[in-house]
């Protein structure tokens, strides 16, 4: 699937945005009928973590209820970001992302998509993927105006069920909070969940 012009400069404005050194791939659902580019890039700030994100999922809807029985659509690209405690960050993104391609999951910040690490790390305890808004790069991100469409950016945090059954019961913003009291190390599978 060659990329769309639309989809090129995303990648570059991306890439320019968040790290260094880009590289993009294809990756393919089991079936090989769906396809999906992820970018990745070394983190500027610490060469250990790379930074990967989607490139294209904003071609596919993203359907959110703005209010009662009212839909609009918001174009999202994911970004995730992992050091060495696993080499399959991309394979877990670009899972996230046929999720949303093949059976219209959505995406919005407090979103989470259940037992996605599962998949690739067996019994591990950050198993679950929560969306939220990519602070640390919100200015350079914030919202991208491309020729044929504006692209919103959500980063995807690791989350154990502890953490799930928190956000279940206290709300998306409690756990945001306890987060950045806690200040975790989203790039690590292996961080203890903080309750």
């Amino acid at each position: 699937m060659v990329p769309s012009q639309d989809n090129i400069q995303l990648a570059h404005a991306v890439a320019a945005a968040i790290g260094i050194d880009p590289q993009v791939y294809a990756y393919h659902d089991d079936s090989k009928e769906n396809s999906l580019h992820i970018l990745n890039c070394i983190d500027p700030l610490d060469p250990k973590n790379k930074i990967f994100c989607t490139i294209g999922l904003s071609d596919y809807p993203n359907e959110i209820e703005i209010s009662k029985g009212k839909v609009k659509n918001i174009p999202i690209e994911l970004i995730i970001a992992g050091n060495g405690s696993s080499s399959k960050w991309a394979n877990i993104l670009s899972s996230a992302g046929f999720f949303v391609i093949k059976n219209k999951w959505t995406c919005q910040p407090g979103a989470v998509f259940k037992n996605i690490i599962d998949v690739y790390h067996k019994g591990i305890h950050l198993k679950h993927l929560l969306f939220v808004e990519p602070l640390m790069w919100q200015e350079k991100l914030e919202q991208m105006k491309l020729a044929n469409k504006k692209v919103h950016f959500l980063l995807l945090i690791p989350i154990s069920d502890a953490e799930l059954i928190y956000r279940e019961k206290r709300g998306f913003d409690a756990l945001e909070s306890l987060f950045m009291e806690k200040e975790i190390d989203i790039t690590n599978l292996q961080r203890p969940s903080v309750l």
